[in-house]
């Protein structure tokens, strides 16, 4: 087994959840240590990891980053897995820190980023907003994400959004519990849920026809206590609202808070909202994507432009507004486990084109 695979495989038998990658930080940093970077930060909005290697002439600093965290999806005796491929992603930047050990960059300075918290959208925000990473800003960045349903090493690209913008909304009901015997002394949100519900579901509806592509998907709903004796208070829904654009987002959660707010006041319910797990939409500069194509033609490795932006959210698009950035796709097989299922699993034979095709990009860029 090449020393990367195996790095990977290691790092698969200590997953650990977002904002609490304590051993994969570890086990990180003691690989990096030996490729003597120029720069080396051990910690870096949280469990983050940041090295830099400077080449021998001036040019630009590049960034290429990987996410480090897992997922709660059991695996063997395990309670969490990497069943999106982040082992595999941190693995591929260990080759090129490997790289950059033995032979610096020709020009400017390549600045690998082994981010934390990528699955709850915290972990790029932490990162921008450490005091540190004022002394690494990049000029540009990527990053790359292992694509199942795609040939193995074919490079998937958008000179547009790559990842949706998505986030949590927690609408929250509160009224009066009563006595089960004498529900007319309370004031219970059981209509109001059953309303809420509906309108929440005929707007789903309609936003299958709107453009930007918005969606809205209900995942919770509750109502009351688990009781026989007291009727309902309190009441609560969870959207998951997802579009290609921050705006339309931002306008789409505004409009269901606004709805709530006002019925609830209509009908004397308290009301509270929450937001959780935001991402903007990544936005990938069409400069950078054309060194991404660039370097995948020059490897002779087949590229495919999106139709459409996946619908899945991607944190890396919250350094779009620090500089240019460009994620892309690896094709890990057309019959491969879909991402964050339970038979998913990375495949080690896309690593080493992982690692290529960040080393070309660095080698493009003048």
């Amino acid at each position: 087994m090449k020393p990367i695979e195996s790095l990977r495989h290691k790092l698969h038998t200590i997953a650990e959840l977002s904002g609490e990658e304590k051993k994969t930080n570890r086990l990180l940093n003691d690989f990096l240590t030996k490729t003597n970077p120029d720069v080396h930060f051990k910690n870096i909005g949280g469990y983050g990891i940041a090295v830099l290697y400077k080449g021998e002439k001036p040019g630009k600093r590049i960034m290429i980053r990987a996410d480090i965290d897992a997922l709660n999806i059991p695996e063997d005796e395990r309670c969490f897995s990497h069943r999106c491929g982040h082992d595999g992603h941190a693995a591929i930047l260990c080759g090129l820190a490997k790289r950059f050990g033995k032979a610096k960059p020709q020009r400017g300075e390549v600045l690998l980023l082994f981010q934390p918290a990528e699955e709850t959208g915290q972990g790029a925000q932490a990162v921008i907003e450490d005091s540190l990473f004022t002394q690494i800003r990049p000029d540009v960045a990527f990053a790359l994400h292992n694509l199942p349903g795609y040939a193995k090493h074919r490079i998937i690209t958008s000179g547009a959004c790559f990842a949706v913008a998505s986030q949590g909304l927690k609408l929250v009901i509160r009224g009066k519990t009563a006595h089960a015997s004498q529900p007319e002394t309370g004031n219970s949100p059981q209509t109001f849920l059953a309303a809420l519900l509906d309108v929440f579901h005929q707007k789903s509806e309609l936003l299958k026809n709107e453009q930007p592509f918005t969606m809205m998907t209900m995942t919770h709903a509750v109502l009351g206590e688990e009781t026989f004796g007291v009727a309902p208070g309190n009441a609560e829904v969870w959207l998951t609202l997802r579009s290609y654009d921050d705006e339309k987002l931002n306008g789409l959660t505004q409009e269901c808070i606004a709805f709530c707010r006002n019925v609830c006041k209509k009908y004397g319910f308290e009301f509270s909202y929450s937001i959780y797990e935001a991402f903007p939409a990544t936005i990938n500069s069409e400069q950078a994507t054309a060194l991404v194509e660039q370097a995948a033609d020059e490897m002779k490795l087949s590229v495919c432009r999106m139709d459409a932006p996946f619908r899945w959210s991607e944190d890396f698009g919250r350094f779009g507004a620090v500089c240019p950035i460009a994620i892309f796709g690896l094709g890990s097989g057309m019959e491969h486990a879909p991402l964050h299922s339970p038979e998913y699993e990375f495949e080690d034979e896309i690593l080493e084109t992982g690692v290529n095709m960040f080393e070309k990009i660095v080698e493009l860029i003048k």
